[in-house]
């Protein structure tokens, strides 16, 4: 989905086009939910969205996309994820390493984990599967939530007044080499401390 088309949707649909796209990324089901939430913000820095609504609906369909997870990995269990998870981008690799962190971490992956691309949509299957206190998760769910949801809306709502919607895509790009330069930098010095 590009930023021409997202911004269309967002004009068609409203406020419940961002509780739907966000509560399909968190379910597993593709969607470009960091990219999405700056998008938003900016919009509601030009004043085609408001605030309140957009915070609200963003915090909303983050919350209930965990508690759907949660929910299907509690009740329907490992047959469940085995059977679909293919679909949902749940491999048994990613399941693995998840069940792992999510052991060692389990609150702060819950509080933090939707920042994590990956561990956001993993982390309320395995706290359902693992049968995590349902009243703690969904209060660590809610401050999650609303962590991300409002960090990411208030950078695009900072950003929004700074630079014109229509170099939006260039801000992913140079995100992007900047990420891909980090990983390269990254791995040439595990390769170099491994020779030492």
């Amino acid at each position: 989905m590009n930023l021409e088309n997202m911004t269309v949707a967002i004009e068609n649909y409203g406020y419940w086009i961002i509780l739907i796209t966000l509560f399909c990324g968190v379910v597993g089901i593709p969607a470009p939910e960091e990219t999405f939430l700056v998008l938003i913000g900016m919009l509601t820095a030009q004043h085609h969205l408001l605030l309140i609504w957009t915070v609200i609906c963003a915090f909303m369909g983050s919350l209930s996309g965990m508690l759907t997870a949660y929910m299907a990995g509690r009740y329907l269990g490992i047959p469940f994820l085995n059977k679909y998870g293919r679909y949902l981008k749940i491999t048994s690799e990613h399941w693995e390493k998840a069940s792992t962190q999510f052991r060692r971490y389990g609150t702060l992956t819950i509080l933090f984990g939707l920042f994590i691309p990956g561990v956001r949509q993993l982390a309320p299957y395995i706290a359902g599967t693992s049968r995590y206190p349902f009243p703690v998760y969904v209060a660590y769910s809610i401050i999650g939530s609303a962590l991300w949801a409002i960090s990411y809306i208030f950078v695009g709502f900072y950003i929004g007044d700074q630079i014109p919607i229509q170099y939006f895509p260039w801000l992913g790009v140079a995100a992007l080499v900047l990420f891909i330069g980090a990983i390269f930098i990254k791995k040439k010095s595990l390769k170099g401390g491994s020779r030492a």
